[in-house]
């Protein structure tokens, strides 16, 4: 009894040092039949909850300790981001562009295991997906095709579990930046028609950001926490993925334990980002396992995980909300006729 103690308690030492199927969304990578499997919700009364818990309360404080010492939520905030942040929603906009036409195409919503039934209503979500992605990569109409982004995840609930589509939650966040935001400078009379969402640009960002942690909660648990099988089917697949065992030789790091850490780390990821404590230093400590399992896994991994990292990009520059300011913001030098100033300022 007290040696599976200390493994545990040893394991969570090592939770914050996993790096590798954290961010791994599994239903992607296991047979069809397996992928539509529902959650056990029984299991979230298990000790895993109560190590998320845990683990985002205790790094929570640690992050809010560290932001007393700097003085800034904003940490850190060297003065390249501000050459940057022009570039940010578009870069969004096209990586969430290239992912919806690429699973539409695939008769998917969002995701490999949200396939859509091949009839008219069906059809209807490929389509939207395929429009807001033209919307999105070219820039005309990108804010018609922000909202009607969030009108294609309503839709989803229609065909799919509440907690499936709550993992999908972060393209609310897109539609929401996107559309107070923009892609692109919008032509001067729509501009006067949206300068009251230029009051917004903070609350649009925060909403990203929380809306980005809640889908990555529910993903951690609806793939890996509540779904014990599918982790199981995933590293049958893929057993180099249990680094504790394969390159460290931790025997009794069974893939259950690794799965399950793996899940704990991605939902205290997402905690902290709704706590918006230290966001530029939450977003760098995930690069690591958002990226890593880029290479090791099939294209999919990439394409799916495309909006993360445009989400990723906005969020590294916007902090926990305020944009960096060196750059001229769009919109508003729009509303006042002087688009082809703003254009040259960007070009200089």
């Amino acid at each position: 009894m007290g040696g599976k103690l200390l493994r545990k308690v040893l394991w969570l030492a090592m939770v914050a040092a996993l790096p590798s199927t954290a961010a791994a969304h599994v239903r992607w990578f296991v047979p069809e039949w397996l992928r539509l499997q529902p959650p056990d919700f029984g299991l979230i009364v298990g000790w895993p909850t109560l190590a998320v818990i845990g683990a985002s309360l205790g790094l929570f404080l640690l992050l809010r300790q560290v932001q007393r010492l700097v003085g800034s939520p904003h940490w850190p905030n060297p003065p390249l981001l501000a050459y940057m942040e022009p570039c940010a929603t578009a870069l969004l906009a096209v990586h969430t562009g290239i992912s919806l036409v690429w699973f539409a195409y695939q008769g998917n919503l969002f995701v490999p295991q949200l396939v859509l039934p091949p009839n008219l209503p069906g059809w209807l979500l490929v389509a939207l997906q395929i429009f807001v992605a033209f919307t999105f990569i070219t820039g005309l109409f990108d804010r018609a095709g922000a909202l009607l982004l969030m009108v294609t995840f309503l839709l989803g609930f229609l065909f799919f579990p509440p907690l499936a589509m709550l993992g999908q939650l972060h393209y609310v966040g897109i539609g929401l930046a996107l559309f107070v935001l923009g892609r692109t400078v919008p032509p001067e009379w729509v501009a006067r028609k949206l300068a009251w969402v230029s009051r917004y640009e903070t609350e649009a960002v925060a909403a990203l950001r929380i809306l980005t942690g809640l889908s990555l909660v529910a993903a951690a648990f609806d793939e890996k926490l509540l779904a014990p099988e599918l982790g199981r089917a995933f590293l049958a697949q893929y057993p180099h993925f249990n680094f504790m065992r394969s390159l460290f030789g931790f025997g009794w790091f069974d893939d259950d334990l690794f799965v399950t850490a793996a899940g704990i780390t991605e939902a205290t990821i997402g905690i902290l980002l709704i706590t918006g404590v230290l966001t530029r230093a939450v977003i760098l400590g995930m690069w690591v396992p958002f990226n890593l399992t880029v290479p090791l896994l099939p294209p999919v991994e990439l394409l799916g995980h495309l909006p993360i990292f445009g989400i990723m990009y906005v969020l590294l520059l916007y902090g926990s909300g305020v944009p960096p300011r060196a750059a001229v913001r769009l919109l508003e030098p729009a509303v006042r006729g002087e688009i082809e100033e703003a254009r040259r300022r960007l070009r200089a």
